[in-house]
């Protein structure tokens, strides 16, 4: 019947023969044929010789025994289909259609109708009725058929059965005659089925050589073992950051909805889904994060910062760990502080900076940075199981359990009031870098009676700030009550653009300072280490090569001559330099700042802060442009912090 559809639809189709031999140098362009039986197996007279442009081959029809053969149930070969089956199935695991070996419609549905009942009985149930009947009972039996060797008149050099490993019949001979007569061994020794087909158009073949070689049927010599994935990875799959989104789960916060359905534009953050920058502020980009940092510099913000790490760390010397961890002392913290640390790689270049608070003598709760945060897990791990087992301590990662949003501006203190009016907001009540656990209790929290909070107060922006952490399912509920009760001081939201634009203005450094080549001296941090402990990373960080006094420090960087921010990763020249070669130092992140009244950037350049006050080219050869910028302290507003401390 297929052969008749074939012929009908054009193709010329030629039962009995077989492709004996192919030409071609560069590619294929004939191939010989030749008699064959199917029935005896032997070859007949030579067929004709063709020419052609591609020659495609089958491995047979199959069944798909994977699965069942994952429980270490090896499959069984039936030589009525020259093929294998599943040799059995774990209790409750039943098979049907054609990996059964049924090879037509009504046979299919009968084997599904056998395995619905044996399903049903496993659950105490039975199944009514009768066999459904399939309207086209067609079929087209496609036992697999081993052609083995052909033999030819003229002898061949090479006749391939694995042509994606290049297995010849003469590796299965010379792996029989060194004693490799196992399956298994004869797939290592010759490579065969290893190819991306995983043996789909080669293993029977081999499996029937080897076995007319020992004088055995195809059963007895068995085959080797299927293991996933059945269906392998594509290239594609793999291949450039286009399609990460199909490959990767994309990690969504509890507020996520609310800021698609207020015109947020959503940017991928790691694995994150975070708003740069929100439609309600402006057009584009550069309009919306303007005004949203005026919005934290004069009135008051929200934005969501659930995507920090976020780490509990318990043990009686929780405290002893996280002080040989960090650069700074951390062991003598007070319950209800929090603290602002570095911690270094081995090699004494800085790793990562966040904050830790102290939640009871033997709790803390660790935040990190969104981009290192699952480093930094596997960093704290090494250490007590690898460096410091000796002791008791405990991590674990608690990212999806906290949601997180800052709210910062002048007027945050009202916000906070109304939001939460049981609790004391106060300078002496709560200072900066303090830590406030508390379960909202009053008829005021309306739906978030019992919710548990806890409240940090410290700032990223260079405003008074808050950062109010809550369980993940409760983040959206807290949000919407925070935003509500925020309408009279006019509270809005902000996205990611103008948080960290308003931390350039700070002089605070991310990811884009802490590369992976930049130590704490180079942030001008180098005082925070401390001199009484030893820490993790402390001996290598003295090394000659990272205490030159030549290498690129931390610096501001202000438009001289232009209003547009200078490109990231732009070369820095003194203005009598000639533009060229490496320069002495590049810019790290920038961003125009309204209360500076012009653009301004970080850097990293030679002589750091010794250069202030002079002029620097920054120059940009891929986007041929070039800037006057002078150079300046890295705090471009607030320096004693007069603004957060209130």
């Amino acid at each position: 019947m297929l052969l008749d559809e074939a012929k009908a639809a054009g193709v010329q189709v030629m039962p009995g023969f077989a492709i004996a031999q192919v030409q071609g140098a560069h590619r294929v362009n004939r191939c010989s044929l030749v008699g064959y039986d199917i029935a005896s197996g032997k070859t007949g007279a030579p067929g004709p010789d063709l020419p052609v442009d591609v020659i495609g081959m089958s491995g047979g029809w199959t069944p798909s025994v994977h699965l069942s053969s994952h429980r270490g149930i090896r499959p069984l070969y039936r030589p009525d289909l020259a093929s294998f089956v599943p040799g059995g199935f774990d209790r409750a695991h039943f098979g049907a259609g054609s990996m059964m070996g049924t090879q037509t419609i009504t046979a299919a549905i009968q084997s599904g109708w056998d395995a619905a009942h044996q399903a049903a009985a496993i659950c105490g149930k039975s199944v009514v009725g009768e066999t459904p009947q399939a309207p086209d009972s067609r079929g087209t039996y496609l036992a697999f058929s081993s052609v083995g060797p052909i033999v030819m008149a003229k002898p061949i050099d090479k006749t391939f059965v694995d042509f994606q490993n290049d297995v010849a019949v003469s590796d299965i001979d010379l792996a029989h005659l060194e004693g490799y007569q196992s399956v298994e061994h004869l797939k290592r020794y010759t490579t065969l089925g290893m190819g991306t087909d995983q043996g789909k158009t080669s293993n029977l073949n081999a499996l029937a050589l080897m076995a007319a070689k020992r004088g055995l049927g195809v059963s007895d010599v068995g085959t080797t073992t299927f293991r996933p994935p059945y269906t392998p990875a594509t290239i594609g799959t793999l291949a450039g950051r286009s399609v990460r989104a199909h490959l990767a789960p994309v990690r969504r916060t509890s507020m996520h909805d609310w800021h698609t359905a207020n015109g947020a534009f959503m940017m991928e953050a790691g694995y994150w889904m975070r708003p740069l920058w929100y439609r309600t502020h402006g057009d584009n980009l550069s309009q919306a994060y303007k005004a949203e940092m005026a919005i934290v510099r004069e009135g008051v913000g929200i934005a969501d910062v659930s995507t920090l790490g976020k780490i509990d760390v318990q043990g009686p010397d929780a405290a002893e760990f996280l002080n040989r961890v960090y650069v700074n002392g951390f062991a003598k913290l007070p319950v209800g502080k929090a603290r602002y640390g570095f911690m270094l790689r081995e090699d004494g270049i800085v790793m990562d900076d966040g904050t830790t608070s102290r939640i009871t003598e033997t709790e803390f709760f660790m935040t990190t940075t969104t981009a290192q945060a699952a480093r930094v897990m596997s960093h704290l791990e090494f250490l007590l199981q690898v460096v410091w087992p000796e002791l008791r301590v405990t991590v674990a990662s608690i990212s999806d359990q906290w949601a997180a949003m800052s709210v910062a501006g002048p007027k945050v203190r009202d916000v906070m009031r109304a939001a939460f009016p049981s609790l004391d907001f106060s300078n002496e009540a709560f200072p900066f870098m303090g830590v406030l656990d508390a379960t909202l209790e009053g008829a005021q929290y309306g739906m978030l009676q019992g919710v548990n909070v806890r409240i940090i107060r410290l700032t990223f922006s260079g405003e008074m700030a808050y950062e109010v952490y809550t369980p993940t399912h409760f983040g959206r509920a807290v949000w919407d009550h925070l935003l509500e009760t925020g309408k009279p001081q006019n509270l809005q939201s902000y996205g990611l653009e103008a948080l960290g634009s308003l931390r350039i203005e700070k002089g605070h450094v991310v990811g884009s300072e802490m590369d992976g080549r930049t130590t704490l001296d180079d942030m001008g941090a180098g005082k925070m280490a401390s001199q009484l402990k030893p820490f993790w990373g402390d001996a290598l960080r003295r090394s000659e090569v990272l205490v030159r006094p030549d290498r690129p420090t931390l610096v501001g960087l202000e438009a001289v001559d232009a209003n547009e921010p200078p490109n990231n990763g732009a070369i820095l020249f003194f203005a009598d330099d000639a533009i060229k070669g490496h320069g002495r130092g590049h810019i790290t992140s920038t961003t125009y700042s309204k209360s500076v009244g012009k653009a301004i950037a970080l850097g990293l350049l030679q002589g750091g802060k010794t250069h202030i006050g002079k002029t620097v080219i920054a120059a940009s050869p891929v986007h041929g442009r070039q800037y006057q910028l002078k150079v300046v302290d890295p705090c471009f507003l607030d320096p004693e912090g007069e603004r957060y401390r209130g």
